[in-house]
């Protein structure tokens, strides 16, 4: 008896000692040739750049998927055999549209650019509101009424935030059952005639919009003379759009799940993600014959990271739970974590932590970087999870290019959960990134995996010890989206 009660203690200190002492273990069982492994299957020019809507993305999310199952990940309902519904929608642009404000006119390309809608014929009053924020929106009654606004937000000082806050504002506009949204692009980063060969060139991708949508149109702001920028001034006008199509595309997030081990915390889950698409296939660039976007920086690189973490945690499970999210479409919008952030498979405010793996590429091997760095209490974890291997932790290069709000952990952050966004070492945009962000040349054959290796290690260890954390993180004071949180989990 004594023998049996001797070798039970030996087991559970052992199993105490994996847990407590992580890093010789994420070193076993995280190795080179394994990551090289994922990424060559999944960056390979069989794989076609795995694009929305291709039979390659499809094998890509079977690969995953067959990965979770290897390892015993389970599956959570509206997930059966680890595959969430996403419901996507191509729209050909339109092709012709106008519109008049007051004694105004605007024509299609030249001066007005349709972003999303379907075909329409209205008449009625334009109202302006502004940059029509939330709180612009809730003074004046825009029910029924097409709303005309400054395209962005006051903050928005580039083409990305600007789409980015429009796109929030278009969605604001539809709840409070407005006709449409018209906006004044008041920035000059890019010309006009570009941003139109841009949005109504090749068809586009949104989310599904249900049996009905409203028109959001951009104004080239030259071309706006006679209209007072007042806000509450109404103006006679109409707009017509023609020629746009939508078709509905089945997409798939692939989840699966590492249930908790603590009696209490296994119902707070931490949802790591990184989306598994890319461009696909392009026209070659000049002087090469190549015109397959392998993306195995973006983001096969991020895809192995969640392998790497179901790995190691289906082995050495944490105190919360962890949901592991390959997310669908990142290239085409977000579209796959917006998705998922609409239709939670667990109610949202059980999520306390997304952790997000995406990246440009890498151009200092000594770092990790977070993009997020400053914004949540997770900080100090992040410098004790990256000692045991060597490396130092960088912010965001450059908090101007708005490169939190461009990936998939904004669609969470918004919502208030907190979100952190981890990546190999990227110092500054140069070069080096733009050689292969979105390249031909983002092949396999130019990674350096004894890094890369170094990096899914601390990146297994900062999501076990994240995992692990008695206090649930949340966003540093001030952070824009403090208040968001607050109304999730309903804290003063």
């Amino acid at each position: 008896m004594r023998k049996a009660l001797f070798l039970m203690g030996m087991i559970f200190s052992l199993a105490g000692w994996g847990q407590k002492n992580p890093v010789a273990e994420i070193n076993r069982i995280i190795n080179q040739q394994e990551t090289e492994a994922h990424l060559t299957f999944l960056a390979a020019d069989e794989m076609r750049g795995r694009d929305t809507g291709s039979p390659e993305l499809k094998i890509a999310g079977n690969y995953i998927a067959n990965y979770f199952r290897q390892y015993g990940l389970k599956t959570v309902p509206g997930a059966e055999q680890y595959f969430q519904p996403v419901d996507l929608e191509r729209f050909t642009p339109a092709k012709d549209a106008s519109a008049s404000i007051g004694d105004e006119s605007f024509i299609v390309k030249e001066s007005l650019i349709v972003l999303d809608g379907s075909e329409i014929s209205w008449q009625g009053e334009f109202v302006y509101v502004g940059y029509g924020s939330a709180e612009e929106l809730d003074k004046l009654n825009i029910a029924g009424k097409m709303v005309l606004a400054l395209a962005g937000s006051k903050d928005a000082d580039n083409v990305n935030k600007v789409f980015s806050a429009s796109t929030t504002k278009y969605a604001d506009v539809k709840a409070r059952g407005g006709a449409g949204l018209v906006e004044v692009l008041t920035l000059s980063q890019f010309p006009f005639p570009a941003l139109a060969n841009f949005f109504m060139g090749a068809p586009r991708w949104g989310i599904k919009s249900g049996d009905s949508t409203i028109p959001h149109v951009w104004l080239k702001p030259a071309d706006v003379k006679n209209i007072s920028f007042k806000e509450g001034n109404q103006y006679a006008g109409k707009l017509e759009i023609k020629g746009l199509k939508r078709e509905l595309i089945d997409g798939r997030n692939v989840v699966g799940l590492i249930e908790g081990t603590d009696a209490k915390l296994k119902n707070e889950y931490v949802i790591v993600t990184a989306h598994y698409d890319h461009i696909g296939v392009g026209k070659p660039s000049s002087g090469s014959q190549d015109s397959i976007f392998n993306g195995a920086r973006d983001n096969a690189l991020g895809t192995v990271a969640l392998l790497q973490t179901a790995k190691y945690l289906s082995q050495y499970p944490t105190k919360r739970s962890v949901l592991l999210v390959a997310v669908t479409s990142e290239e085409k919008g977000l579209l796959g974590s917006r998705w998922y952030a609409e239709h939670p498979l667990v109610p949202l405010e059980k999520h306390v932590l997304n952790i997000n793996c995406d990246g440009v590429g890498y151009n200092d091997k000594t770092i990790i970087t977070s993009i997020s760095l400053g914004r949540t209490t997770t900080d100090d974890v992040l410098k004790k999870a990256i000692k045991p291997f060597g490396l130092g932790l960088g912010g965001d290069p450059d908090p101007k290019e708005g490169f939190y709000d461009r990936s998939d952990q904004v669609s969470f952050a918004s919502k208030g959960i907190p979100a952190i966004k981890l990546q190999p070492g990227l110092a500054k945009m140069d070069d080096e990134i733009r050689k292969y962000y979105h390249r031909q040349a983002d092949e396999v054959s130019t990674l350096d995996f004894e890094y890369l290796t170094k990096f899914y290690r601390t990146f297994v260890h900062a999501v076990t010890l994240l995992s692990n954390e008695p206090a649930s993180p949340f966003w540093i004071k001030g952070d824009k989206y403090e208040v968001a949180g607050k109304k999730l989990y309903n804290r003063n």
